[in-house]
């Protein structure tokens, strides 16, 4: 009888060390969401985040539209003209070809971006944290497709907020394309920098304007009327310098 009493409490024991096993298991196997992680879909992050996206459209097409005008470019490059208090880049330069390259360009409307993206939520008392923006811009030969890691926290009360992180905009501009054109320009102007083909203006359906200025200079227009922002054709303007 001493020994039965004996073996079952052996077995509780037993059964005990099993459960106590199994529930460490289960509750290891639950993620643990901090309230600081946490990806909340209140009212007020969710405008925030909408303004967020909002602005980084806003923001892409304003970089476009300022490398449109100034010949790929955002900031101040090397060689360029100063036209009534506007920068304009060169493309071609006494016998070389100096256009921005593509990868450059990309670079042009990332830094542009993580530079005023910020301005959007600048003084918004519920931001508690703000994270590094990275910006990462695909040209392709109908549109720019842009992605921004832009990590956010806010503050509600006593409780902590964490927004989307991730945000993405696709821009209707055939950049690449009008890219692509402007360098076989270039590209003549290399091989023969007294003439102009016109032969190869006219192979695309990009309106080109050439604009005669001092000293051996001559500015393109290309407008595109398939890529609008705010409703307006895109232009990219150039200059060609023919100097000695």
């Amino acid at each position: 009888m001493k020994k039965r009493g004996q073996l079952s409490i052996f077995l509780v024991i037993a059964l005990i060390i099993v459960i106590l096993f199994s529930l460490i298991y289960f509750l290891k196997s639950i993620p643990l969401i901090s309230p600081k992680t946490e990806i909340v879909k209140s009212s007020i992050a969710n405008t925030l985040t909408s303004n967020i996206q909002s602005c980084l459209m806003n923001t892409a097409n304003e970089a476009i539209l300022l490398l449109g005008l100034q010949g790929g470019y955002t900031e101040k490059p090397n060689k360029f003209l100063t036209i009534n208090d506007s920068i304009l880049s060169f493309g071609y330069y006494k016998d070389s070809a100096i256009i921005n390259s593509l990868e450059g360009i990309k670079s042009e409307i990332n830094s542009y971006i993580e530079k005023n993206l910020p301005l959007c939520i600048k003084g918004n008392k519920l931001i508690l944290e703000q994270g590094s923006i990275i910006s990462k811009t695909a040209i392709n030969k109908d549109n720019i497709k842009i992605e921004v890691s832009y990590p956010i926290r806010i503050k509600q009360g006593d409780r902590i907020e964490s927004l989307p992180e991730n945000y993405n905009i696709e821009i209707k501009v055939r950049l690449g394309y009008i890219y692509d054109f402007i360098l076989s320009i270039i590209t003549q102007h290399l091989k023969d920098p007294k003439n102009i083909d016109i032969a190869n203006l006219l192979k695309s359906d990009l309106n080109i304007d050439i604009v005669g200025y001092k000293n051996n200079i001559l500015i393109y227009v290309v407008t595109d009327k398939k890529s609008k922002i705010n409703n307006k054709p895109f232009a990219y303007i150039f200059a060609n310098y023919f100097g000695t």
